[in-house]
């Protein structure tokens, strides 16, 4: 058991659902490393060729590195043979990739792994031939997407932009940004077109698989946070210049939304935000239209469902797939979405909930032209990410063929097993959360529990795989401990009124009671030691971590990561004022009250259990200034110990390897010496 040493300087700056078991864990099985999670194989993007021959998909070691650190490899399965190939080379780590509509080509931009410049390379997929293309847009290596089959599009800024001549290296605050434009690269030629003659900035676009269309979002000030930015949707058709406007609507800067092209360009199907918060758009809730562009009209398709479409912040895939005469989705359903089949008859749309074993659990998939067969990541709490194929007869889903085989060595560790369970929390509703048991969990022993805390709040703890260094539920449960991850009011894929309900200044009330009466339910059951109770969290989850640990003296131990208490420093950053004005009618220096009422640095002096506090130096979300206040009020109020370690140079996702390793080395040990001893 290893104990954290107190320090002189209290500051260190750095550089009820469906139980799924494992295996038996025998005694002589090797317990988790750091590096079997930290550097396991991250399923990324995935997708199945134009001609269904082949599925190329993204693996990372680790997560949230700085490329080349990411190690990132793209990998080639053929669909009939399952044969698998490597595409990229070892000695690079790829950033961004495409495949062309033709299937021929997969064009990808990569770092070298020593380090050095990104390049663009074009890989004919036929004849395996490499070609790295020399003078390439600097832009164009940040992200691009097929448009046709020898043309690349990306944003850049436009030409007409005048320059900045004077002196000195400044930011002139909330300025109007310059214009971003559609751009095109010939692979062939080398030629570079302007496709759009737009005078604002265009957010997201998705050019259509023949090469004919591109469907865009744009705005004249996409993150002003005075007002309510408006994004208009336009169809451009490349052939004849011409663009379409399809709509207008205000959404948040913040929110991402999906479109996805049917296999003959005839439709494009859009994921329409459904926005709640009270000054702010913040998306709670989204559907799906569609655009034809031959009939120029928008159609919605009745979801049929109340929770609405999923909504999955992490997952590098779209919700949606097309098909001939029709798309599939995956719909909210908490900690399991649900995958439902749309198609488009005579008389409307027709939608089949499909059955089959991983219903609940698939996060993504990709269609044949036809819609009869899928291929998807299927994963649960306890079972890391492979992809799959099935084929589709009415409304099931066939036997499950595995196409992958990623971190076979972690697989052969003992990773535990883990449940859904459900309780009634704040206001009676009904709140899910997942819970993962250490390996060899013995059943009527009672074990100390930490809560881990998902951050957002618009987010979902799912029954799915999502260790990472912010979240590293498995090394927790490796050190001996059962973690419960509750989605709390506010959280998303349970509905608009549930993600709407933490308004008017019920940022933290409703959360905490949640997850309160969750432990209660845990030590009815016999299930945790109601005396061993610790909480950790990142972001959000740093963020109600400090409020829970003012309100509830039975709790033994807290690491906050990223998380704060002083609204007035967080109004530094456009985060901060845009969270503030989703969740509340003013701002803490218009009407202070609420804030208050709310803010832990003035309940400090109510805290008695043990405080580690992590924070990185250029945070991009949290204002370190207003997570240094934080620390001080709790050190000088709080009854615990209260520490603070900082994260040279890191931001709100930590990049550097080492960096992630000290942070969970450090927040396993201060649960371990509070709640082991």
């Amino acid at each position: 058991m290893i104990f954290r040493k107190k320090f002189s300087l209290s500051v260190v700056l750095l550089g009820i659902v469906t139980l799924v078991l494992c295996p038996v864990i025998l005694a002589q099985e090797e317990p988790l490393s750091h590096d079997d999670i930290l550097k396991m194989e991250y399923l990324h993007k995935f997708v199945l060729s134009p001609d269904e021959s082949k599925i190329i998909y993204l693996v990372t070691e680790g997560d949230d590195l700085t490329p080349p650190a990411d190690n990132a490899t793209l990998r080639m399965i053929l669909t009939k043979s399952k044969t698998e190939t490597i595409l990229s080379s070892p000695d690079e780590s790829v950033t961004s990739w495409s495949v062309s509509p033709d299937s021929r080509h997969l064009a990808y931009t990569a770092l070298p792994r020593t380090g050095g410049d990104s390049y663009l390379t074009i890989l004919d997929l036929t004849t395996m031939k490499v070609e790295k293309m020399p003078g390439v847009p600097k832009e164009l290596l940040n992200g691009f997407s097929w448009a046709g089959t020898s043309g690349l599009a990306y944003l850049g800024p436009s030409p007409d932009t005048p320059e900045d001549t004077k002196p000195g290296g400044v930011t002139i605050m909330d300025k109007e940004p310059d214009p971003v434009i559609l751009n095109s690269y010939d692979i062939k030629t080398g030629e570079i077109t302007n496709p759009t003659t737009n005078t604002d900035v265009i957010y997201a676009y998705l050019p259509s698989p023949n090469g004919r269309y591109i469907l865009y979002k744009s705005s004249e000030y996409p993150e002003v946070w005075l007002t309510n930015p408006e994004f208009t949707y336009y169809l451009l058709d490349v052939e004849n210049g011409t663009e379409d406007e399809i709509m207008t609507r205000e959404e948040g800067y913040q929110d991402e939304n999906e479109f996805a092209w049917a296999p003959d360009s005839s439709v494009v199907y859009i994921e329409r935000m459904i926005n709640g918060g009270m000054h702010y758009p913040v998306r709670y809730a989204s559907d799906i239209i569609t655009y034809s562009p031959a009939t120029r009209t928008v159609e919605e398709i009745p979801m049929q469902w109340d929770r609405l479409m999923l909504k999955d912040l992490f997952n590098d895939d779209i919700e949606m797939t097309p098909f001939m005469g029709g798309v599939y989705a995956l719909l909210a359903d908490g900690t399991n979405p649900q995958l439902v089949k749309y198609t488009k008859t005579p008389s409307g749309w027709n939608m089949v909930l499909l059955k089959g074993e991983h219903q609940g659990n698939i996060f993504a998939l990709e269609s044949t032209v036809d819609g009869n067969t899928l291929y998807y990541n299927y994963n649960s709490a306890s079972v890391p990410p492979q992809i799959y194929k099935a084929h589709i007869s009415g409304d099931s889903i066939g036997t499950p063929e595995n196409m992958t085989h990623l971190n076979a060595k972690l697989l052969e560790k003992p990773l535990g097993s883990s449940e859904v369970i459900e309780w009634k929390g704040a206001g009676g509703d009904t709140i899910q959360g997942v819970v993962r048991y250490p390996p060899g969990y013995t059943k009527g022993t009672l074990y100390p529990l930490v809560v881990v805390i998902h951050g957002g709040p618009i987010y979902t703890d799912f029954d799915s795989w999502r260790d990472t260094w912010e979240f590293p539920y498995h090394l927790i449960t490796s050190a001996g401990f059962v973690t419960f991850s509750p989605n709390y009011h506010g959280s998303s894929n349970y509905g608009f009124d549930f993600a709407a309900s933490i308004e008017e200044g019920h940022t933290y009330s409703l959360a905490v009671e949640d997850m309160m009466n969750g432990v209660a339910v845990l030590a009815d059951k016999g299930v945790i030691d109601k005396n061993r109770v610790g909480v950790t969290g990142w972001s959000y989850g740093g963020i109600l971590t400090l409020s829970w640990v003012t309100k509830d003296n039975s709790l033994k131990a807290g690491v906050v990561g990223a998380g704060y208490q002083d609204e007035n420093s967080q109004l530094a950053y456009t985060n901060g004022i845009v969270m503030n004005r989703m969740y509340y009618d003013k701002t803490p220096f218009e009407d202070p009250e609420p804030y208050i009422r709310n803010m832990g640095v003035y309940n400090a002096g109510n805290v008695t259990a043990p405080i580690l506090m992590l924070q990185g130096t250029v945070d991009n979300a949290v204002v370190p200034a207003s997570a240094m206040t934080t620390y001080r009020a709790y050190k000088m109020a709080s009854k615990g110990d209260v520490q603070m370690i900082l994260f040279k140079d890191e931001p709100h996702h930590m990049k550097h390897y080492d960096n992630q390793v000290r942070k969970v080395t450090e927040e396993i040990e201060w649960l371990s010496g509070h709640l082991l001893s």
